[in-house]
């Protein structure tokens, strides 16, 4: 059995009472934090119109916030460009992977035309969730060395495992889609180097390709049984790397994190010990001589990481530690906005020549020293080893989310927020996916 084939067995056949307690919960959780996502993505008129003009195919899938429909692809991809929009999304911490703002748009979209419950969103989910933390393990970290976005080289497969789970395609034709989403796997890292903002295409390519592999499949297109382990398969191709045996099924989904704040993950940990030592000191930036950040050298080599501003658009200040923990520093929070109104000509980029990222290879990756020295002479300093805490349950996750509903596009964003938890929570329980998209658009 090739490696696609293995994978089609284990999620083309998969059902909601197959799912573990704890992989429901999280995708539960999820769901709430993607939604929320994109109901507070910023507007940015320019981006926002160009992708609009490539998305013009009618259809019976609603654009969320927007409120317009579409056929499913177009939906998802609009979606999935909507819901990646602040840099905040759910993690695979070991594969380097978003799995969220990939799979939810796509099951949304072609869950609406296909009138699908609660339930069969959920076992999609699963599917692709899942299919993604196999097939990048143990790769992910090769693939990124290469300056390649495992997100989009693997979030692919994972799109294409959650449409044909929504479409019920057979074990055989869902392998098929499996090997054509392989043809579709792109996306490189100098986005990140130029601060240019086609990672936000990349995560709306995966999904909509998803969406397009599968259907293709389901109308006959066959595709090479071994693209991911072959001579020139996808492994051999992005990794460099000869293929192992297809990575065993352990439910992975549990293990999904979240960013607490917007901007990059590597720089999540770093800007968490710091605003705790700020609380925890009662300091401010005028108290502080300089601080030291200490990452894993993978991390602290990522494109982007280790810049200063200012930069020439909000990506580059997304991805760059000295300018988010500048901000914190200063104000105690990272909000958004400070991307947008800050990337440039501010005076935080100042402040962000005081902030220096070092790399050390004893350090694991997702970890961080952060060493606050001020100007009395004093030092102090705190160390994270991994984001584990940031697996936030159900109702963390809600803590998290509620305060950002003023940041919602509708002055009654409280009242969503609410509304959206109870229709998330009771989704098991729900025939269609209505009541809960009806509540992301005006």
């Amino acid at each position: 059995m090739t490696h696609t084939e293995a994978l089609a067995a284990r999620f083309s056949a998969l059902e909601y009472e197959d799912l573990p307690p704890s992989v429901v919960q999280k995708l539960e959780a999820c769901l709430l934090y993607g939604l929320t996502m994109s109901a507070t993505a910023p507007a940015q008129p320019i981006l926002d119109a160009a992708v609009l003009a490539v998305c013009q195919t009618p259809g019976n899938a609603l654009l969320l916030v927007d409120g317009q429909r579409r056929n499913a692809a177009d939906a998802a991809y609009a979606n999935a460009f909507r819901m990646c929009a602040r840099g905040q999304n759910d993690t695979f911490q070991d594969i380097y992977a978003h799995p969220g703002c990939i799979v939810i748009p796509v099951v949304l979209a072609l869950g609406q035309e296909r009138g699908i419950s609660g339930r069969e969103m959920f076992s999609a989910m699963a599917a692709g969730y899942e299919a993604l933390a196999c097939v990048a393990a143990g790769y992910a970290s090769a693939v990124v060395q290469r300056r390649f976005r495992a997100t989009s080289v693997f979030g692919v497969i994972a799109a294409t495992a959650a449409a044909a789970r929504v479409l019920r395609l057979d074990a055989d034709h869902t392998a098929h889609a499996l090997a054509l989403a392989t043809q579709q796997a792109a996306g490189t890292m100098q986005c990140w180097t130029e601060g240019s903002p086609e990672w936000r295409l990349q995560v709306a390519t995966a999904s909509r390709a998803g969406i397009v592999c599968a259907t293709l499949a389901a109308h006959g297109y066959t595709a090479a049984r071994q693209s991911l382990e072959g001579d020139s398969g996808l492994y051999r191709t992005f990794a460099g790397m000869a293929p192992r045996d297809a990575t065993p099924l352990s439910w992975q989904t549990p293990t999904v994190i979240f960013k607490p704040l917007p901007g990059c993950l590597i720089n999540q940990a770093p800007l968490y010990m710091l605003l705790a030592l700020r609380r925890q000191h009662g300091l401010d930036a005028a108290q502080v001589d300089h601080v030291d950040v200490v990452l894993s050298s993978k991390n602290e080599a990522y494109p982007g990481i280790n810049r200063h501003g200012p930069f020439e658009t909000p990506t580059g200040a997304i991805m760059s530690c000295p300018f988010m923990l500048a901000v914190g520093l200063r104000d105690g929070t990272l909000r958004m906005s400070d991307f947008d109104l800050r990337y440039a000509e501010d005076d935080i980029h100042a402040l962000s020549q005081s902030i220096r990222v070092y790399a050390d290879d004893q350090l694991p990756d997702w970890g961080a020293t952060v060493s606050v020295h001020l100007k009395d002479g004093r030092t102090v300093q705190d160390t994270m080893t991994d984001p584990s805490r940031f697996s936030f349950t159900w109702d963390e996750t809600d803590t998290l989310l509620a305060t950002m509903a003023a940041q919602w596009p509708w002055p009654d964003g409280a009242d969503r927020h609410a509304r959206l938890r109870a229709a998330v929570s009771a989704l098991d329980t729900s025939r269609h996916l209505d009541d809960l998209l009806n509540i992301l658009v005006a």
